[in-house]
């Protein structure tokens, strides 16, 4: 190190470079990391730490993607494979990922949040859906890599295709889910092909200054903002394992640790988790496979929750020889599973019980979600007015809109960072689902259709919403297709049905209007959403195909119909919804309904009223008085006048 440890710390030199190590692979912000270093650091240490981490962020430049491509083929030969299946995720099956997790972008360029690529010897595809075909043609050298619809060609059919007999393709089973890994061995089956689990993923052997796993502060979320404690929680998953027929439950998803022990960290970006490996006994006490530098000397655990170090999973899996340990094939990577299948466990194979459990919100979070809500349109409302007052502008672009966003946002003390990066989106920008804001692509908010889809984690609620808005002259037909987009919604979001229904059986509503003038949207009409945890969530869904679960009260999920003309503009517009009992008088079955969460006027100067019925104008007058009653009294001056104006009856 380049200059000696202030003594106070306490700590080898190595230790603390390793801390601040993982410091700088997080997403933790501020200085709340300090904490991991104790209460009563001198100022002379807090400087020290602060410049020292500082000095370690600096990263190596990365080589060109084709050297990247050659160094994992020379690799894939020396362990003896022909080839190599590379997902997008980690062992923890994370959305959004740390930065030495990002494999798949370090070796094809691709930047989306879901994809995944086949290398063999000769050839090279990387799979993507809907909403990022585009992107990747972008992102992706074409002479290098394949782009293939990940829904329409899946990797299994692809790789059948390409394989020959007697080759083996190697994978990692840190990264693949039991069920996944199981299609994949079938499909090179039926080739005469195998496919090997390597002890080394050859990414990671290849990757030169690869970032370490990272290390952020874990903090508790007190029970007043859960609404149920940690030991009651598990006392209810330990059944539902017991009523599986087993006697322990291995959790590897970091948001469903998360939602059980009442914990919060800052491991990855916008979603509030800390990476680790839990085991749960069917009488409630857990063992916590977590890095012990993530927890704070202040804070204290649950008796019956006892930490260990991440070295201490595998021996504890190889101990439970004769055990019955629930497994959730679609969740659990294979490493997991095949250390417990050799160990002698009995692998009982059913859904993860904290899923449903976390997607129904009981009554504090569900408060909670219509607070943050709230709290959160106050915010977008004060942008989208500063937003009229200051474009159409060459001087205004999309990245400091978005910029200006999460400044408004910041300005709550209970903001706690957004809950994925913000789609700030103009003109042809737009007509990309996921497009992520840049400096190659940045542009000037003139005339033309804005797109900004954006959300906001709080600790009693993650937010996730979008508005499309007119600045200045739009495109001609923008006007029509807004419209009917906006009809889908509302047509969704004021629908009753009776209990048992899907969302995949509700999709339609949100897509009538658009197919009726020949249109669709290529990806899901709506997700799930965490309570202060990930933006999105499972098992409920809106969509095409995979409709989900049966839609229950308490679980929340968006409402997003969009449309995308490619080169032109692209329209969507998101509400979050809340399941709720919707019974009336003269009902022959019970009936669910949806509560519109989300409050933010929606541009009046985008609609054709004519093409409106007056059930829908209705609705959406209706929409814009609650909008006004509930956050008016949040605004003031040039703010509350915009509103007023923005959410005045559509006839006026």
């Amino acid at each position: 190190m380049a200059t000696a440890v202030p003594p106070d710390l306490g700590r080898p030199p190595a230790e603390v470079d390793r801390l601040l190590r993982g410091l700088n692979a997080s997403a933790v912000e501020g200085e709340s990391w300090l904490a991991l270093f104790g209460d009563a650091l001198s100022p002379q240490s807090r400087d020290w730490l602060i410049e020292r981490r500082r000095t370690l962020a600096e990263a190596a430049p990365l080589p060109p993607v084709a050297e990247r491509l050659r160094l994992v083929r020379a690799e894939l030969a020396r362990q003896g494979v022909d080839g190599f299946v590379l997902p997008r995720t980690d062992q923890y099956g994370s959305e959004y990922l740390p930065p030495g997790e990002e494999r798949l972008a370090w070796l094809t360029g691709f930047t989306g949040s879901a994809g995944q690529a086949i290398i063999l010897s000769e050839r090279a595809a990387i799979f993507v859906d809907g909403r990022y075909t585009v992107q990747a043609g972008q992102e992706v050298d074409e002479d290098l890599f394949e782009t293939v619809h990940l829904v329409d060609h899946p990797p299994a059919r692809w790789l059948e295709e390409a394989l020959a007999e007697g080759q083996a393709v190697g994978y990692d089973p840190a990264l693949h889910t039991k069920a996944g890994i199981e299609r994949l061995k079938k499909a090179a089956a039926r080739r005469g092909a195998v496919l090997k689990p390597l002890a080394d993923d050859p990414i990671d052997a290849v990757w030169a200054g690869r970032p370490p796993a990272p290390i952020a502060p874990i903090a508790l979320l007190d029970e007043a903002r859960a609404g149920e404690s940690s030991a009651a929680k598990r006392a209810r998953i330990a059944a539902e394992v017991v009523k599986e027929g087993a006697d322990r439950l291995l959790v590897t998803a970091a948001d469903g640790i998360a939602w059980l022990l009442n914990v919060r960290g800052a491991d990855i970006p916008f979603n509030p988790l800390t990476l680790s490996h839990l085991l749960l006994d069917a009488d409630g006490r857990a063992r916590w496979f977590v890095d012990p530098a993530k927890l704070p000397p202040s804070l204290v655990l649950d008796d019956a929750v006892e930490p260990l170090p991440p070295s201490a999973l595998a021996p504890t899996l190889d101990g439970l020889g004769g055990a019955r340990v629930l497994v959730d094939p679609a969740r659990v990577h294979a490493v997991f599973a095949e250390r417990l299948e050799a160990a002698g466990a009995t692998l009982v194979a059913a859904d993860d019980p904290i899923v449903p459990a976390k997607a129904i919100k009981n009554p504090v979070e569900v408060q909670g979600a219509r607070d943050a809500q709230a709290r959160d349109g106050v915010a977008l409302c004060r942008f989208l007015a500063w937003l009229d007052a200051n474009a159409p502008s060459d001087g205004l672009d999309e990245i400091e809109a978005a910029a200006r966003l999460e400044t408004f946002r910041a300005g709550h003390p209970l903001f706690r960072g957004p809950s994925f990066p913000t789609i700030s989106a103009h003109g042809p920008n737009a007509a990309l689902p996921h497009y992520r804001t840049n400096p190659a692509s940045n542009r000037a908010l003139t005339d033309g259709v804005y797109l900004v889809d954006s959300g906001a984690q709080y600790p009693d609620g993650t937010t996730d919403v979008t508005r499309t808005v007119a600045i200045g002259t739009s495109e001609p037909d923008a006007t029509r297709c807004f419209t009917l987009v906006l009809k889908g919604h509302v047509a969704l979001a004021r629908q009753r049905f009776p209990t048992g229904t899907t969302g995949g059986q509700l999709d339609a509503l949100a897509r009538m209007a658009l197919w009726g003038a020949g249109l669709d949207f290529d990806h899901g009409t709506g997700h799930g959403i965490g309570s202060y945890l990930c933006v999105h969530e499972g098992p409920q869904r809106i969509a095409k195909s995979g409709g989900g679960v049966a839609l229950k009260p308490g679980m929340i999920v968006s409402n997003e119909p969009g449309y995308y003309r490619a080169g032109a503009f692209g329209i969507r517009i998101e509400n979050l919804l809340l399941v709720t009992e919707d019974s009336h008088d003269g009902d022959e079955r019970p009936m669910l309904g949806f509560e519109t969460l989300t409050l933010a006027p929606i541009d009046r100067r985008l609609i054709d009223a004519a093409l409106l019925d007056p059930g829908e104008q209705g609705w959406l007058d209706a929409y814009h008085a609650r909008v006004l009653r509930e956050l008016g009294p949040c605004l003031e001056g040039a703010d509350a006048a915009w509103l007023a104006a923005a959410c005045r009856p559509l006839a006026a």
